[in-house]
């Protein structure tokens, strides 16, 4: 039988079990939340990635004037302009380097272009430079409906987006609205 004294300290035994057991719940309710959030915040860090680059080419099989157009902008021979004989600025060869190739090549450090493996379908600043990766808006389904783009990944290109390369130090007359016309899609081509 038992008596008085056992239950009281039975029941105090459970109560801390039960408080115990409680606190390593929240921990793990917590860390599986924290684990939760964390997962959040890395697909979308990494949404862009999830995106493939395509290339020009891709592009130009429904968008033949736009690519006669940009084909004729120094855009389209940017990384060029870094081989040692077409260096303006320091005369070397700079075709390996991460600070000058991020803004002559597409989609270096981005899930594009990667120096020693040079793809020759990710080099100069292409369609996707501007409008992002194009894997899944790539369809003539979704690029028809420019929200169901746009969720696809399409980037609408901003001053801002242009100014991530053209600097004060590299492109000092830079001015949006110029460069915007001369890469205007719809120009004609001659």
């Amino acid at each position: 039988m038992l008596l008085q004294n056992d239950i009281v300290v039975i029941l105090s035994e459970a109560k801390n079990l039960i408080q115990e057991t409680e606190k390593k719940m929240k921990k793990v309710w917590l860390g599986l939340v924290g684990v939760g959030v964390i997962g959040v915040f890395v697909t979308a860090g990494n949404a862009e990635e999830a995106h493939k680059y395509i290339g020009a080419k891709k592009c130009k099989m429904c968008h033949m004037k736009e690519y006669k157009v940009w084909e004729g902008l120094k855009m389209a021979k940017a990384h060029e302009t870094l081989k040692a004989e077409n260096n303006t600025r320091t005369k070397k060869d700079e075709t390996q380097n991460p600070e000058c190739i991020k803004c002559h090549v597409t989609g270096f450090g981005k899930g594009g272009y990667e120096i020693g493996k040079a793809d020759p379908d990710l080099l100069g600043v292409q369609c996707e430079a501007c409008h992002g990766p194009g894997s899944d808006y790539q369809k003539m389904e979704v690029m028809k409906d420019k929200e169901k783009a746009i969720a696809a990944g399409l980037i609408i290109p901003t001053e801002a987006a242009c100014k991530e390369c053209h600097t004060p130090e590299f492109s000092p007359d830079f001015d949006f609205a110029k460069a915007s016309k001369e890469i205007e899609h719809k120009k004609k081509v001659e």
